[in-house]
């Protein structure tokens, strides 16, 4: 038989895993390109789009699918890659997968908890504060060269009641934050950390005692169908008026038509959104828009651009996790995720509750 060097490198390729990564944006290509390099068995594919119906096709022959939270893994897409067996999503949060579409297909996933735990609640301390300090108004006079104090006084966090929604491991960072504020700290969560009610003098209340009693409230919880709209128009209007609301977690915790109204009615201090019903719609900055964007979500997109029509509002592009370090954390672990699968020993797997 006489060798080719060509069949050889073709019959390496073949035996090669095929791996295919989503929302490969501008930061994230160089790190992961070079974390690959330790991977030279998986035949890697870098794909700048949230993956989606429409472009599932560049997949369909992968074994693992990595994504982010801009992605959609729905039963559809699912159903166009006939050869996966792993979703290694590179965020914490894993709303954007139809887990139990995912299991009937006998297709693992897994996430990369923690990777971003300090950053986040870094950026919604940074929020908070921006809220408290008039931020929002004062840039805006700035930019328009009237450097004017007039209407532009704030309050201080020290003495203040920060209520939690969550004190998983970001809310417990942020409450520990806030501690070091002088802060009040109130909680709502079925699972109290102990730690946090002896050392920063958190006390737990049910949601509806404690909504009417905060000065600012800050949401850390994962979003399911027990927490859709758990901020729905009858618990936005039991918080007091004045009151400054920040959302790191998910968008779809908050009833974006009843925060929109009362927004325009001047309920609200400030409101700062990293994340928002409609965000996908945002975040796409497309014209025309998609076909896969549905009539809900452009409505809800109509309604947090209303929000910004005030000057006590900030909404950023789902950005809190987005510091270098968080990055790199998150593309480590997810390579880890995939090398132990293919061990034979899977880590940090999400399952259907």
């Amino acid at each position: 038989m006489i060798y080719s060097p060509q069949f050889d490198r073709l019959a390496r390729m073949s035996a090669m895993t095929k791996v295919t990564f989503f929302d490969v944006v501008e930061e994230t290509h160089v790190p992961l390109r070079k974390a690959l390099r330790d991977h030279p068995a998986w035949d890697a594919r870098l794909v700048t789009d949230p993956l989606h119906e429409q472009n599932a096709v560049l997949a369909q022959d992968s074994e693992v699918v990595s994504a982010f939270g801009t992605s959609r893994v729905t039963a559809g897409v699912l159903d166009k890659l006939p050869a996966l067996r792993l979703i290694a999503t590179r965020s914490t949060g894993h709303d954007h997968i139809d887990l139990a579409g995912a299991a009937a297909r006998n297709v693992r996933v897994c996430n990369v908890p923690g990777y971003s735990e300090d950053t986040v609640a870094e950026y919604t301390l940074g929020l908070l504060i921006a809220l408290m300090r008039r931020l929002p108004a004062t840039l805006r006079r700035c930019y328009h060269g009237d450097f004017s104090r007039i209407g532009l006084t704030g309050s201080d966090l020290r003495g203040k009641t920060l209520g939690l929604l969550g004190t998983g491991r970001i809310g417990a960072r942020v409450a520990r934050l806030a501690h070091a504020f002088g802060m009040r700290l109130l909680a709502c969560d079925p699972r109290p950390d102990e730690t946090l009610r002896r050392e920063y003098g958190m006390t737990y209340l049910a949601l509806e005692d404690l909504l009417p009693q905060v000065d600012a409230l800050s949401l850390h919880l994962p979003y399911s169908e027990a927490t859709h709209h758990l901020l729905n128009a009858e618990r936005l209007g039991a918080l007091k008026p004045g009151v400054v609301l920040v959302n790191t977690a998910r968008g779809g915790i908050v009833d974006s038509r009843a925060l929109a109204r009362l927004q325009a009615e001047g309920h609200f201090g400030g409101l700062a959104l990293d994340c928002f019903e409609g965000e996908e719609i945002w975040l796409s900055a497309l014209a025309p828009l998609p076909r896969h964007f549905s009539p809900t979500q452009v409505d809800q997109a109509l309604n947090n651009f209303r929000l910004q029509l005030g000057d006590n509002a900030i909404l950023t592009p789902h950005n809190a996790f987005n510091s270098a370090e968080a990055l790199q954390r998150g593309i480590d672990v997810t390579l880890e995720n995939i090398q132990a699968f293919f061990a034979g020993n899977p880590k940090n797997l999400v399952t259907p509750v």
